[in-house]
């Protein structure tokens, strides 16, 4: 595996050592620099780990966090900072772990490590659409809509009719990244962007999602556990 790796970093000399340590782990990568927020932002590149200086000119490395999920980023983001404060703030925008400079190298390994553990475990399912057979990424799927026997499965570019019912399909998506928000509807918690008590607003979909009042409270205290459980850092 060839771990696609960008740094932004407004200094060369931090960029410099960061492929400096990466050089001395026990992987193959490719890796590609930008010296700002907004260069990144603009570039047309995917990667599999993002290291992201918070504190830069220009666009900070939060603003930027955000410009790419918005674009629909799904890399894995390591702030590096030495301020603590912005730790809440990274919830928003699913943050990997947090990394101090001058950053140690154990901590570098055990953030490239997982992220590599991810890719070699991504989930995907196979749903029956229109007669044929289709791959989906559990990463991609945003949310479930019931119809009569069937699911409307909402990604980020698609809709894919399903032929199976919601129920069975959360059994198969059974890893404590879904839950069900209503009758007809399911959430990923990984995809939702803010949510009250009758409603909930998911990332690349222009309408809310209803929330039955007898399921908000155990979305609230859901959502919440995987936040702590998910969002990493040291």
């Amino acid at each position: 595996m060839v771990l696609k790796i960008a740094i932004c970093d407004d200094e060369a000399l931090v960029r410099g050592d960061l492929i400096s340590a990466l050089g001395n782990l026990d992987i193959e990568f490719e890796v590609k620099e930008y010296s700002s927020g907004e260069e990144l932002v603009r570039s047309e590149g995917v990667y599999d780990l993002i290291f992201l200086d918070i504190e830069m000119n220009g666009i900070n490395g939060m603003e930027t966090a955000e410009q790419l999920r918005k674009k629909g980023c799904k890399s894995n983001i390591v702030f590096l900072t030495s301020h603590t404060e912005f730790m809440q703030a990274a919830f928003r925008v699913r943050a990997f772990r947090f990394l101090e400079k001058p950053v140690d190298r154990k901590m570098l390994e055990e953030a490239v490590s997982e992220t590599c553990s991810e890719l070699r475990q991504e989930k995907k399912i196979v749903v029956k659409s229109a007669g044929e057979m289709v791959t989906v990424n559990c990463e991609d799927i945003i949310s479930l809509e019931a119809f009569g026997d069937g699911t409307y499965i909402y990604t980020k570019d698609d809709v894919i009719c399903a032929q199976a019912q919601l129920k069975n399909l959360l059994a198969d998506l059974d890893d404590g990244s879904f839950i069900q928000v209503h009758k007809s509807y399911a959430v990923a918690f990984g995809h939702i962007r803010a949510l009250n008590k009758t409603s909930v607003s998911m990332d690349f979909l222009k309408d809310e999602i209803p929330v039955s009042r007898r399921k908000y409270s155990q979305l609230k205290t859901s959502y919440f556990e995987f936040i702590r459980s998910n969002a990493k850092y040291v």
